[in-house]
């Protein structure tokens, strides 16, 4: 008979969030729930993709109740782990964030300031939507992904990548402030950026636009840890608001950074929006698919959602 633990949490720590910030972090929050007497199991991750393989452990234990410690990156390779048993397994648990990393926009989506300490001890939860990703990996051929914030294919995901790989005085920066450091690796992506051509198919509808700038499937308004859309975005409706630029030049561009930190984008001309449940995106340009901050293929891809598919600590 499988071992079902549903008293107690286990906590996967990314000690190298936050450019290794998190570390000290961790140590602060271990002492807090050993004082105030919580139980929990813990593992650090050792590795990018660690936390996929220590999730999927998990569910082969028959946890019940994951906590994630880190960023959104350590969130997205939880969720990878989590689903490999199936999407029904998603479902069945609860999952506590514990924002620790640089960027931590999927706290965003939940108001109020609950410390991590009260949202670990919180029994209140909610159901939410998960989206899945099919593309083309050059390493493993058809590849799916899931994510639980956004994704985008252009200027934005070329600028996460830049973001990711800071070394360097950038890599002190981006410890200091995340706004600055997205701002340089936004404008290192521009100075390099051509808009590429891309065949659109929003549910039903085929978008008529052979280039754009950047596309953005999202069920988590915010991005870059303060840039946003503008959007309530609904968690829990099965559905993902989308949002295209059209083909801009480089000086173009630059003018838009600003409107993304007072989610105003939509105001110009250039961008569009809509809601849907499916999109199809072909393009023979090479350009790179983001899934909450990590690079995971390229087109042609599909994007579908799951509707509630788990359910997450408030």
């Amino acid at each position: 008979m499988e071992q079902v633990i549903t008293n107690r949490t286990f906590i996967i720590c990314n000690p190298a969030a936050a450019e290794g910030l998190a570390a000290k972090r961790w140590e602060k929050f271990k002492s807090q729930l050993d004082a105030n007497h919580q139980r929990f199991e813990y593992k650090l991750t050792e590795q990018p993709s660690h936390a996929t393989d220590i999730a999927a452990e998990l569910i082969r234990d028959g946890f019940k109740r994951i906590a994630v410690f880190g960023g959104d990156g350590t969130l997205n390779e939880t969720i990878q782990g989590l689903a490999q048993y199936g999407e029904q397994v998603l479902t069945d648990l609860q999952l506590v964030y514990l924002p620790a990393g640089s960027s931590c926009d999927f706290a965003r989506k939940f108001p109020g300031h609950r410390s991590m300490l009260d949202r670990f001890a919180s029994r209140e939860t909610i159901k939410i939507d998960i989206c899945r990703v099919d593309c083309k990996s050059e390493r493993d051929g058809d590849v799916s992904r899931y994510f639980i914030n956004n994704s985008s294919i252009g200027i934005i995901s070329s600028a996460g990548d830049k973001y990711n790989k800071v070394t360097g005085f950038s890599k002190l920066i981006k410890q200091l402030s995340v706004d600055a450091a997205a701002i340089l690796a936004g404008l290192s992506a521009i100075h390099e950026f051509e808009p590429f051509d891309c065949r659109i198919k929003i549910d039903d509808e085929i978008w008529e636009g052979d280039f754009m700038s950047n596309l953005t499937v999202f069920k988590t308004s915010y991005f870059g840890g303060g840039m946003n859309y503008g959007i309530d975005c609904i968690q829990d409706d099965g559905m993902v608001d989308v949002v295209v630029l059209d083909p801009l030049s480089r000086l173009k561009l630059l003018a838009i950074i600003p409107t993304l930190y007072i989610g105003a984008v939509l105001k110009n001309e250039a961008a569009h929006h809509w809601r849907c449940s499916e999109l199809e995106i072909d393009s023979e340009s090479g350009i790179c698919i983001e899934t909450d901050g990590e690079i995971v293929g390229y087109p042609p891809a599909r994007y579908s959602v799951l509707k509630q598919a788990i359910r997450v600590v408030l």
